[in-house]
């Protein structure tokens, strides 16, 4: 089945993974591990702090830049897949197995808010907030879930417009809310975009350049739109996705995430050491492997030089001219 195939390429790798990690080891010995092993996300809040996600449901913290790393008590050992944070006492960490978990106290401790072994819907692969109390988590095979208390409770929504006659519900896999035009904006699987002009009460689909997966949508400072995915395909929209044009990449790794550098560059990281540059947001792209071609999740910026890198081997510290 083409779900099958174009499945995020963490979650291969992370059952790839099984027979390589130890399902049983001691809290101590993981807090030295955990640095190095799978992470997915990363994101920096207001202190300063770094907070990153991963494997058996890691939660790791630094102050110091990512010299040095914490690991985080947490009620799960789900694959952790996103983190979103609106300030420092409002944030979310999602992952398999529909796990909404809510760091508190500046991530010093996480809260289990949903979780479900549905083999149906498996996994959540994003999640966005409006304000403290509205939010969404989206994933596998047309998962929904929306609270309207802070993620106390979570429904289920069957979102019917964004079902396929002919495959049903593709994976919803990145969220993005444009201010400018306040419209949120979905991607996923099989060329899925859809548009929200109501915070995610109601859907439009909209037409797709490409038939394969979107892994990431992003919406830039300019207010256009940047969509990645499958074999390096990247497409960018000046319209609110009305009309997308191809960027070419050189490349056809998975391209996973994007994040603002200093002045205005954009980064877009990616599979087998992908990072691609834009000076220009987006109409044009460098592309730069990392000779290592170790799979990348994302990153987060130190400063105008520096980045910390998350992926296959955990944290990776690099510098960035």
């Amino acid at each position: 089945m083409l779900v099958k195939k174009h499945i995020l390429f963490y979650l291969i790798l992370f059952i790839g993974l099984q027979g390589v990690f130890a399902v049983a080891e001691e809290l101590n010995t993981q807090a030295v591990k955990a640095p190095h092993r799978l992470l997915m996300d990363i994101k920096q809040i207001a202190s300063n702090r770094l907070v990153a996600v991963g494997e058996r449901g890691h939660i790791l913290v630094s102050d110091d830049a990512g010299q040095n790393w914490q690991q985080k008590l947490v009620p799960t050992e789900a694959l952790l897949t996103k983190l979103f944070f609106i300030d420092e006492k409002n944030g979310w960490a999602i992952g398999h197995e529909q796990t909404i978990l809510t760091p508190t106290n500046a991530v010093d401790t996480c809260v289990l808010q949903h979780h479900s072994k549905s083999l149906d819907q498996p996994a959540l692969f994003d999640v966005w907030f409006n304000d403290p109390q509205n939010g969404l988590a989206v994933g596998a095979y047309g998962l929904y879930l929306a609270t309207t208390d802070g993620g106390d409770s979570w429904n289920s929504i069957h979102q019917s417009d964004l079902e396929d006659y002919e495959i049903g519900f593709p994976h919803f896999y990145s969220l993005t809310y444009q201010k400018t035009t306040k419209t949120l904006y979905m991607a996923g699987e099989l060329g899925f975009l859809a548009k929200s002009e109501d915070l995610g009460a109601t859907w439009q689909k909209l037409d797709s350049p490409y038939d394969g997966s979107f892994f990431n949508i992003a919406s830039l400072p300019s207010g256009d739109l940047l969509v990645m995915g499958l074999r390096g395909h990247l497409f960018k929209s000046s319209d609110n996705g009305s009309s997308w044009k191809e960027i070419e990449t050189g490349t056809i790794s998975v391209l996973q995430e994007l994040v603002i550098l200093p002045e205005g560059r954009l980064l877009i990281v990616g599979t087998d050491g992908t990072q691609l540059l834009s000076d220009n947001m987006g109409d044009s792209v460098s592309l730069i492997q990392r000779p290592d071609r170790v799979h990348l999740a994302n990153a987060v910026v130190l400063n105008k030089n520096k980045i910390l890198l998350v992926g296959i081997q955990g944290v990776i510290r690099a510098n960035f001219d």
